[in-house]
């Protein structure tokens, strides 16, 4: 009786272990706040955070049921009120992590420890009128980013684990910091829209975000 009990608390722990270390997916390129970590060492000085890949807004019946869907711009819940990557926070280092073009084609880079299918949106916003305040979500909803193919969603492939899109940055937005925003709507979960029930129908998914 007690091997039995041992091996099944060591399946437990094993189950445990597995659940923690297997994430979902980030912002690879730009690196988001909560990445960056992975490529730069003065990131990794200051900002290792071993859950880079669960900025999902404190998990969907929080981000819908408790804050109305909202969601910090970073991925973190929107009711948390010390927030890690927001500017000012512990793991804020302000550092500029790639320049761009106006107008330019930029190459993004998502990778998805975990494949939910759903959407990806991209947007940006200048935070050049006033350098001591972050982004806010109304001010990154002015430019959401194209595609080379003109669309504002991209839907991923089930096979995909790393995906690399070609976005067009708008060619009237100049800015010596701009904040990228990603959004992963994800497809997995049963819901229903007009009256149609489907994997990823409703509005109320699992969504993660990462800035950049």
């Amino acid at each position: 009786m007690q091997y039995r009990i041992g091996f099944i608390l060591l399946v437990v722990l094993i189950f445990h272990c597995i659940d923690k270390t297997y994430g979902h997916g980030y912002l690879a390129d730009p690196p988001a706040r909560s990445s960056a970590w992975l490529f730069d060492r003065d990131f990794r000085a200051c900002c290792t955070y071993y859950e880079h890949t669960q900025m999902f807004c404190g998990g969907t019946n929080h981000q819908w049921i408790v804050n109305g869907g909202k969601c910090s711009i970073c991925g973190e819940a929107y009711d948390q009120k010390t927030k890690l990557f927001d500017k000012g926070g512990a793991k804020y280092l302000g550092k500029i992590v790639r320049t761009y073009t106006q107008g330019s084609v930029i190459s993004v880079t998502v990778v998805l420890t975990a494949n939910h299918l759903g959407l990806f949106e991209f947007r940006v916003c200048s935070i050049d009128d006033d350098s001591s305040k972050d982004a806010t979500q109304s001010c990154l909803d002015l430019n959401v980013l194209n595609t080379t193919d003109g669309l504002t969603q991209y839907r991923i492939p089930s096979s995909l684990s790393t995906v690399q899109l070609q976005l067009r940055l708008p060619s009237q937005l100049v800015c010596k910091h701009c904040v990228f925003q990603w959004k992963y709507q994800t497809g997995n979960s049963w819901g229903v829209s007009n009256g149609r029930g489907c994997l990823g129908c409703g509005k109320e998914n699992e969504e993660f975000y990462g800035c950049s």
